[in-house]
């Protein structure tokens, strides 16, 4: 008898993972046999190591240890009527935007992935959430963008605003995925019946910042591959008919890929009309090693992923039209 199709489908062919065996080996002798790459590697690890790691870590455990606190519940049903109204979601998923918008990437995804697994919110306002929780830090946006990337506090300052706007805005549209699908109105326990409170969110917070390293290394590293066979520069070639500078069309080339990378790359070129909007693209974006960051935790949650990526295309159109307004009156 015949298995059904969709069975016939999750099983990998033969050759798929003769093809993904024949890449992966291609990958480690260009690791072993290249310094060039064995250095990407290392950059990636330094870059986690001195930014995302002081960063990141502390929210983790301070998200973990707020969330066990009964007040958070009261919080979420404070907020329920507002997230509603605005953003088709529950009280709790405003509890999840506010830990996303001071924390960053991808704080927000984590958070929303919980709330899944609790039962906090259903499938189609899982997906709104997902969504509406996923930004950068101001962090990172107005310190280590602004103040150490492009040496302009001023200039991060204007980069979190269109970020922020462009997170509302992405919010707001994605309240009409599944709209008759509405939220859950249910009151959210976040206390967990763990005694040992500290000890399960510092665990937590390492295992969770170290799995976001590698994936930061891994993307450092097929960054530097992609540059080397030439994919790279052919994006940057098509990019360039439109910017007419290197460092900008390298930097959005590189950024699709891994944020932080790319935006030191458009750095080089000075703070211009086109610095602003392509920076917020590639923040709204994330890149590609972001997304997968997030996507991690929300397959977890078993949280639709496809709506979540198209999600982040429209947060880089948004930020790059935003960013444009507020280049053109505040950047002349």
């Amino acid at each position: 008898m015949q298995k059904p199709f969709a069975k016939r489908l999750v099983k990998p062919r033969p050759c798929l993972e003769l093809a993904a065996l024949i890449l992966l080996f291609i990958a480690a002798f260009m690791l072993a046999t290249s310094r060039r790459y064995q250095n990407a590697v290392i950059s990636g690890i330094e870059l986690w190591a001195a930014a995302v790691l002081p960063a990141l870590f502390p929210y983790l455990v301070i998200t973990a240890l707020v969330s066990s606190l009964k007040i958070t519940g009261e919080i979420t049903t404070a907020l329920s009527p507002l997230t509603k109204r605005l953003f088709n979601v529950g009280g709790a998923v405003g509890y999840a935007l506010f830990i996303s918008l001071t924390s960053g990437y991808p704080v927000g995804a984590k958070t929303v992935s919980d709330l899944k697994l609790k039962g906090a919110t259903g499938d189609a306002e899982s997906v709104r959430a997902a969504a509406l929780c996923s930004s950068s830090s101001p962090t990172f946006l107005i310190g280590s963008v602004g103040n150490l990337t492009f040496n302009s506090p001023f200039f991060g300052l204007l980069l979190f605003i269109t970020h922020i706007l462009s997170v509302f805005v992405v919010g707001v549209a994605f309240a009409f995925y599944k709209r008759k699908d509405r939220p859950q109105n249910r009151k959210v326990s976040f206390a967990g019946g763990s005694d040992n409170i500290l000890y399960d969110g510092v665990f937590n917070a390492v295992i969770s910042v170290l799995v976001v390293g590698g994936i930061i290394t891994v993307f450092y590293l097929l960054t530097e591959m992609l540059t080397g066979i030439g994919v790279l520069d052919r994006i940057s070639g098509i990019f360039n008919v439109v910017f007419h500078d290197e460092n900008l069309s390298n930097g959005v080339a590189t950024g699709i890929f891994e944020c932080t990378k790319g935006l030191k790359i458009i750095a080089k070129s000075g703070v211009g009309r086109l610095t602003l909007p392509l920076a917020g693209a590639i923040c709204g974006f994330g890149g590609v090693s972001v997304i997968m960051q997030s996507v991690a935790y929300l397959k977890k949650a078993k949280i639709k992923t496809a709506p979540f990526f198209l999600s982040k295309v429209l947060a880089a159109v948004v930020n790059f039209c935003i960013g444009f307004i507020i280049s053109a009156v505040f950047l002349r």
